[in-house]
């Protein structure tokens, strides 16, 4: 495989793992947005877009690595619905994976600054 061709599948691969992330995202904002009728507080001041940023970008992480995993060894790769389904779950579950990683090795004090009052946006 060509360089070129790695960017294609890396991209392809982050791409569908940030709409799998995208899908964990719609729950997270249903609990925030929840979490602000029950404490009678705007939805904005509960919701932190870098978080949500944060969130995709794991999510694209989680999808690159992926599609790694996938193609490892396999000079032609036949892109259809099971890789696009896999790709999208590697973002989905993936995330909760590297999230865990992240609040195991990281101080506590550093993941406050990016999280949200009550529930992060992106947790599903």
């Amino acid at each position: 495989m060509t360089a070129i061709d790695w960017i294609h599948l890396l991209l392809l691969g982050g791409l569908l793992g940030m709409l799998g992330q995208g899908i964990r995202v719609v729950a997270g904002l249903k609990k925030v947005n929840d979490q602000a009728v029950r404490e009678g507080t705007p939805f904005a001041q509960l919701f932190k877009a870098s978080a949500l940023l944060v969130s995709l970008l794991i999510g694209f992480i989680a999808g690159a690595l992926a599609i790694i995993g996938i193609t490892s060894g396999q000079e032609a790769l036949k892109i259809g619905k099971d890789l696009t389904i896999a790709l999208i779950a590697a973002g989905y579950a993936g995330t909760d994976f590297i999230e865990g990683f992240i609040k195991k090795y990281l101080p506590a004090a550093s993941r406050q600054a990016d999280k949200p009052a009550g529930e992060t946006p992106a947790a599903g």
